[in-house]
């Protein structure tokens, strides 16, 4: 019995093949993803620290002006929501860059909404996304 083999697939001479490309794709879309959950992470505990100062005033008597104030709660849900934005983004890349090179690789559009946890009708709607980008 012959072990599958991880590689990508090469073409003519070892140039890369669409599987190739697509794979390179969703590697760094994955990538970028990692480092968009890395600084959400950041940004939550910065919430989190802000949110409880601000519960530890108002526990105390502090009006909300002055408490949101202190804690400078616009700035804070400012960063929260870029970066949640930018996380999302990055997911929905990922998502579509994954479709692409696992269609690339041979799988169907069920396979993939199996895989993702969805239905074929949204692996779809994500493969035709993705074809009009490109």
């Amino acid at each position: 019995m012959m072990a599958k083999s991880n590689s990508a697939p090469v073409g003519a001479k070892g140039a890369p093949t669409d599987a190739t490309a697509s794979r390179e794709d969703a590697i760094r879309a994955t990538e970028r993803l990692l480092e968009a959950a890395k600084d959400l992470h950041s940004s939550l505990r910065t919430g989190e620290a802000v949110y409880r100062k601000g519960l530890d005033s108002l526990r105390e008597g502090v009006g909300v002006a002055l408490a949101m104030d202190a804690v400078r709660a616009g700035a804070a849900r400012t960063q929260l929501s870029e970066c949640l934005e930018e996380f999302e983004r990055c997911r929905h890349e990922v998502r579509l860059s994954l479709i692409v090179a696992g269609l690339d690789e041979g799988m169907s559009l069920g396979e993939l909404g199996k895989a993702w946890g969805f239905s074929r009708q949204m692996a779809s709607r994500y493969a035709e996304e993705a074809r009009n980008r490109a």
